[in-house]
């Protein structure tokens, strides 16, 4: 990959260089302007060149004149027509036409619709995102082909929204993805709104879902950026997409209800967040997803520049402040990266501790100095000098002390050994030879005596000596083919 001479970042494919100014095709760059989001582009301050990504991955999208032109008759981005209306715009004969539109869907540049009164297929040109870049990455046979596809996707769900997450009101306004809670998480001491449940969506579409491969962690690969996870069978489509997934080479594979919902359960417990397309309105999608913040490109927009709008769901999470001990598992585990501990012990002289306040993206000039680009680094980071207990910063496992205490105190035994266990697998070994960090910094110290921390972690553990009482945690494999036959070797885990 290059970087374009005018805008460090704007990635483009080694062949772009051996291109000259009389050879590149007129068809392809109106059709990059027609789809893209780009402002300056769409509104002529800028013009699509070689370097740009309007230009280079929609030349693979559209690998002949006639391809191009056939995008160029739909009348602009998600403006339908059925086969009988582009029979009348283009002119050409019921084979041709059919020939074209298939391989339009093939490649990702065309979509489908049957969401219409008379229930008729139609045909799509879609946005770059959410549209052709996830579909053409989709299409492991035209990514193999044209890996650079996976760059594109990269540059299209980032370069439109630069300078504009921050005007994005709650909800997104049509704009990329929603995000929509683990349903159980919902009260039921209040209203939920069928539209922010799974089940809702689910059956909306009864009977017309198909599981596909993720087109970001697809994606991701193209350029080493990608996470453990296997991407195969993580979105889910429905209704028409269902069937465009399966029949134009995307990797779909038609599921039942009861196979989602398995997924959807199998992603919740990998920690993903569920997402659904947010671009037809309140009562239409055409996918539900299961994002790992690692590397999805929807959480990543909010996340990079610092636009929770961007990916907010309709709850929002309250902290029951008489159950919480502040043991920070909130804090490692949100994938947004939404709560942050506080310090809740006062200052030497009694006064209390203030906090800073976030400025909202939209109550200030928002610049590039407001981004996070090491947000995948930095997001989830719990374990400071302050702002979380000083036990919990002491310990070399930071293991959430305060959360096994309080679960002991209660008597809930085995659900104090499953959380230690979340950091730390071997508790028996770690609770005979500790050096007691914890203790050490343990503020009680100062009053009286230092609490008995690693006393309890030892009584705890030796539940795991007994086969009646041990603790063994569920495999969570962010993979639907079961465990990886992959092997590791861990070095140092020999006899000792």
């Amino acid at each position: 990959m290059g970087i374009g001479p005018d805008r460090l970042g704007d990635f483009y494919p080694d062949w772009v260089n051996d291109l000259k100014d009389e050879d590149l095709r007129p068809e392809i760059l109106k059709l990059g302007k027609v789809i893209t989001d780009r402002a300056k582009i769409k509104l002529g301050l800028q013009k699509v060149t070689k370097y740009d990504p309007e230009y280079w991955a929609v030349a693979n999208l559209a690998p002949t004149k006639e391809i191009a032109e056939l995008a160029l008759s739909m009348g602009g981005i998600r403006k339908p027509k059925t086969f009988s209306q582009l029979l009348a715009i283009t002119g050409l004969d019921e084979k041709t036409l059919n020939e074209r539109l298939e391989q339009a869907s093939y490649t990702g540049l065309l979509e489908w619709n049957y969401e219409n009164e008379a229930h008729e297929k139609q045909w799509v040109l879609p946005m770059f995102v959410p549209g052709s870049a996830e579909f053409s990455n989709m299409n492991q046979d035209f990514l193999k082909e044209h890996p650079e596809m996976g760059r594109f996707f990269e540059r299209m769900s980032r370069l439109p929204l630069e300078g504009l997450t921050h005007m994005v009101p709650p909800g997104g306004a049509g704009i990329g993805m929603h995000v929509i809670p683990v349903e159980e998480a919902i009260s039921m001491e209040q209203e939920a709104i069928g539209l922010e449940k799974i089940s809702y969506w689910l059956d909306k579409y009864e009977g017309k879902y198909a599981k596909s491969p993720c087109s970001c962690r697809l994606s991701r690969k193209t350029y080493n950026e990608g996470c453990a996870d296997d991407p195969e069978g993580w979105c889910i489509a429905v209704g028409d997409m269902a069937d465009y997934v399966v029949e134009t080479n995307k990797g779909g594979e038609y599921i039942t209800k009861e196979e989602a919902l398995a997924i959807f359960k199998q992603a919740e417990d990998n920690g993903f967040v569920h997402q659904i397309t947010n671009i037809d309105g309140e009562n239409k999608i055409f996918a539900i997803c299961n994002c790992n913040v690692n590397v999805c490109y929807a959480l990543r927009t909010s996340q990079l520049f610092n636009t929770p709008n961007m990916s907010r769901s309709a709850y929002v999470a309250h902290v029951t402040a008489e159950d919480c001990v502040a043991c920070g598992k909130c804090v490692e585990n949100c994938p947004a990266g939404a709560v942050k501990l506080g310090q809740k012990l006062c200052k030497a002289d009694g006064s209390e501790v203030t906090y800073p306040k976030q400025v909202l993206p939209t109550e200030k000039k928002w610049s590039t100095d407001e981004w996070n680009d090491d947000y995948r680094d930095t997001n989830r980071i719990n374990c400071y000098d302050t702002g979380t207990a000083p036990c919990k910063t002491a310990c070399p496992a930071h293991i959430a002390i305060q959360g096994y205490l309080r679960m002991a105190a209660q008597g809930r035994y085995k659900e104090a050994l499953a959380l230690i266990k979340q950091d730390n697998p071997l508790p028996a070994i770690c609770g005979r030879v500790c050096n007691r960090r914890c203790e050490a910094a343990c503020t009680r110290g100062t009053v009286d005596e230092a609490i008995a921390i690693d006393e309890v972690k030892r009584f705890l553990a030796e539940m795991d000596l007994k086969a009646e009482t041990r603790y063994i945690p569920k495999k969570i494999v962010p993979s639907q083919k079961g465990e990886f036959t992959e092997k590791v070797a861990i070095i140092g885990a020999g006899p000792a």
